[in-house]
Parts: structure tokens; sequence; C-alpha cells
């Protein structure tokens, strides 16, 4: 009994920090941060890279910042797409396709909405 009563609170555990996230006032405040560094990679370039990660080699940003959205694991990296299509990933995307009209635009990869019901891709 005290084995399935111990298993039961690690589930709970476990489901409390799935279902728990970041305030959205920090994910918009990161967000903007990763927006403002690929802006002086691109104006020091002559235009957006081709890989995110080209922002952080360049020296623009130290690294991606952790996100941690409700009902999704934390993510730390910025994943390159070819689209803004949203994959519910619950992490930063960037659209690195030049045909894209999106092409150079990072964004929140979830389709699930915050506390005041925006949806998070369209931030």
């Amino acid at each position: 009994m005290a084995a399935g009563a111990a298993g039961l609170l690690a589930a709970g555990a476990g489901l409390f920090h799935l279902s728990s996230g970041m305030e959205p006032a920090e994910v918009i405040r990161k967000l903007s941060g990763l927006r403002v560094s690929l802006a002086l990679y691109a104006m020091q370039r002559q235009g957006p890279p081709a890989s995110f990660s080209e922002v952080i080699r360049a020296g623009h940003l130290e690294a991606a910042p952790a996100l941690k959205l409700p009902w999704h694991p934390r993510a730390g990296r910025v994943r390159d797409v070819s689209s803004r299509a949203v994959r519910d990933t619950g992490g930063w995307a960037y659209v690195n396709a030049p045909g894209d009209p999106d092409f150079g635009l990072v964004f929140i990869d979830c389709a699930h909405q915050d506390a005041k019901g925006r949806f998070w891709s369209e931030f």
C-alpha cells in the first residue's frame, strides 16, 4: 500500500510539473530578447541567418533562454523550421527558409492558449 501511495504522489508531482509553466510576461520578455538578438545580427549581416545558431555563434546571444510552457517539457534551444506551421513542441522555432514569407521570424511553437486566451504561437 505504501509503494502505491508513493507512486501516486510521484505521478501527481509529475503532472503538476507538466501542467505548470513560466509566467506569460517572462515568456514574452525572453521572446523579445531572441528577436532583438536576431535583429542585431540581421542589421550587421544585411539579412537574417540561415540558422538561428548563427546568432549565437556571432556573439549576439550567449544561449537560447529556457522556455517552460504548461503541458510541455522545458525547452532550451531554437529549432530551425521551414515555415511558421505550428508543430506544438512547446519550444522556440525560427523560420529559416528564404522563400517563406516569415523567413527570419522567431516564434513560440505552441498550439495552446495562455491564461488570457491568446495562442502562444501568435506572439
